[in-house]
């Protein structure tokens, strides 16, 4: 059996290779392979090209769009236009209409497909390939908020005169003021999709623009997380080169914030790991360099969040366990890493350190999209990744790195303390040991979440079933003796660590309150509801280390005014870090003094 330090070496070795070893081999094979030049074609055959745009709630950017599309030095009687509108609620298709009037007068054919429900990208997408499969040579998807050089088309259908040549994108450049860690990563990306396209095996396309012949695209499954990517790679399970041509330029004009960025990451986690199942027939040797690449990039790719999930946990064991002193470098190393990544993200540093932090967050980030992916959380309609923030971006994010490392450092260190835990409820009482809870979450404007929280169950089984629910008071006599306990020092909320390691809650803010309370809470409270707007709640917080548990309407009053300070603290990272540390404090008092009720 496999030790620690040898699983460490080899799962070290894979993160190596994937990052540097598979490079090496793609420039390798590059100087290896006689250089082909082709002539730019005179020709005055130009192919059908269908353009197709998936479009919800794009009102900032859908007439710029348009417009540009309408401006290609292509025959405007050899490419249509088709925007598969879906449910959009805003001005987006007012906006759509006024445009298409104007391309139609200038030659250029833009067809609007509404749909009055929004129904998700998957279903916009198979819906303009059925529609339009058949009446083109090529299918160009782009997406909304991406610009295009005017000569795209026109180099995509000389680079179509090639038949072994099935798919093809550009070059991906972002805004100037996307964040310098995102611009790093994108020319990552273009150099390596460079490289895999000059052995004709292109990974991944951006969505912002690809192209592939008609009778290669194939529809994809409802429930596809990446579409872009399957719906590339599916071209190739049917023959035929995937490459790049850097001289197709596409401006992606949308730039993430920070925050907004982890949420792409986490759907990319989740997406890549789908895909790897979904394109596993991709493995076959028998597809050469397209089989290599898949394994090397996105296969590795789909699982390198285990691989340095495991890699920390293995060096905190050996470092914790056998005070290995390769461990204890590894882990200093680590949190030097990160300590500084955080710190010059406020600054927006772009130096070697700032790109392993922002590498390895994505990774982490990652993880969490797969643990949703198999938890089901990505079976609902596509949504726009910006939304109207109120609060510190960069407060937000270090918050919820703060969340997933303490989360899994607990659940790891405190496992001995929560295995004892469940033995004494079990020799207590009859019934299981962890109780769930319907709770609400974080709002926005779109939503109210809803989640179970778990806890240890501190009270007899069925406590409710006479009575209802109501709140538990000081000599409460549901609760058991080892119950008591428990919530005295707050031992009994430890497994809503998972809670907080998936992303439902936060290891503090706002209490989690339940929905039979929540709508008498919100007519009886001014502002209640805002408590938890854009703010997941937390296990601990300012509100519950200063006033306890909640016994009536006047208690969730009196703590109000708690919660919105909490609130007004994220408005900067030294307010939110004092405070943070403050609550820390408290809530360690309470669990070793009993204060809890």
């Amino acid at each position: 059996m496999m030790n620690l330090d040898t699983m460490f070496i080899f799962l070290a070795a894979l993160v190596i290779y994937h990052h540097i070893g598979y490079s090496l081999i793609l420039k390798l094979a590059k100087r290896l392979k006689k250089p082909s030049v082709r002539q730019a074609s005179d020709t005055k055959t130009f192919p059908r090209i269908g353009v197709m745009i998936c479009a919800y709630n794009e009102q900032d950017h859908i007439s710029e769009k348009l417009n540009n599309l309408g401006a290609q030095l292509y025959p405007n009687d050899r490419y249509d236009i088709h925007v598969y509108l879906d449910g959009c609620t805003d001005n987006t298709e007012a906006l759509a209409q006024q445009v298409k009037l104007t391309l139609n007068e200038q030659g250029v054919t833009c067809i609007l497909h509404v749909d009055s429900v929004n129904k998700g990208k998957t279903h916009a997408v198979n819906a303009l390939i059925d529609i339009a499969q058949a009446h083109y040579d090529i299918l160009v998807f782009t997406d909304v908020s991406a610009l295009i050089s005017v000569d795209a088309f026109k180099k995509l259908a000389w680079q179509f005169e090639n038949e072994q040549v099935a798919v093809i994108t550009g070059k991906y450049t972002l805004d100037e003021q996307a964040p310098q860690n995102q611009q790093a990563y994108w020319r990552y990306q273009n150099q390596l999709k460079q490289l895999e396209s000059n052995v004709g095996a292109l990974t991944g396309v951006p969505g912002a623009l690809f192209a592939i012949r008609a009778d290669k695209v194939k529809p994809i499954p409802n429930n596809t997380i990446n579409d872009d990517f399957v719906l590339a790679s599916q071209s190739s399970l049917s023959g035929g080169q995937s490459i790049l041509d850097d001289d197709i330029i596409i401006y992606e004009r949308e730039c993430d914030e920070e925050c907004d960025d982890i949420k792409r990451r986490e759907r990319i986690g989740a997406g890549n790991w789908q895909q790897a199942i979904m394109l596993a027939p991709l493995m076959n040797p028998k597809f050469g360099w397209a089989s290599f690449n898949f394994l090397s990039h996105k296969v590795l790719r789909a699982v390198m969040p285990l691989v340095i999930a495991s890699l920390y946990g293995i060096s905190i064991a050996q470092m914790v366990l056998q005070q290995s002193i390769w461990a204890i470098i590894v882990c200093a190393t680590l949190l030097t890493v990160h300590g500084i990544g955080i710190s010059n993200s406020q600054h927006h540093s772009n130096g070697t350190i700032a790109k392993i932090h922002y590498a390895l967050l994505s990774y982490w980030v990652a993880l969490f999209g797969i643990i949703k992916y198999f938890l089901g959380k990505y079976k609902t309609p596509w949504q726009r990744v910006g939304i109207k923030k109120l609060r510190n971006n960069h407060v937000l994010l270090a918050k919820r790195i703060v969340d997933v490392a303490g989360a899994a450092f607990g659940l790891i260190m405190l496992m001995p303390l929560m295995l004892l835990t469940s033995l004494a409820i079990k020799l207590d009482t009859k019934g299981p040991i962890l109780y769930k809870q319907l709770r609400v979450g974080k709002s926005t404007d779109e939503f109210v979440s809803l989640f179970y929280v778990y806890k240890f169950r501190s009270m007899v089984v069925d406590a409710e079933s006479k009575s209802g629910a109501v709140w538990a008071s000081k000599n409460d006599t549901r609760i058991t003796k080892v119950g008591r306990f428990l919530r005295k020092t707050r031992i009994d909320e430890l497994p809503q660590l998972w809670n907080v390691l998936i992303g439902e809650m936060s290891l503090i803010g706002p209490r989690p309150e339940r929905p039979v309370f929540y709508g008498k809470l919100d007519k009886t409270i001014p502002y209640f509801g805002w408590r938890t707007y854009g703010l997941k709640p937390g296990i601990s917080g300012l509100a519950q280390v200063m006033n306890g548990y909640d016994e009536s309407i006047e208690d969730v009053k009196s703590k109000i005014g708690w919660d919105y300070a909490y609130v007004l603290s994220l408005s900067n990272r030294k307010s939110w870090l004092q405070m943070e540390w403050m609550i820390l404090m408290r809530t360690i008092a309470v669990v070793f003094t009993g204060k809890g009720q």
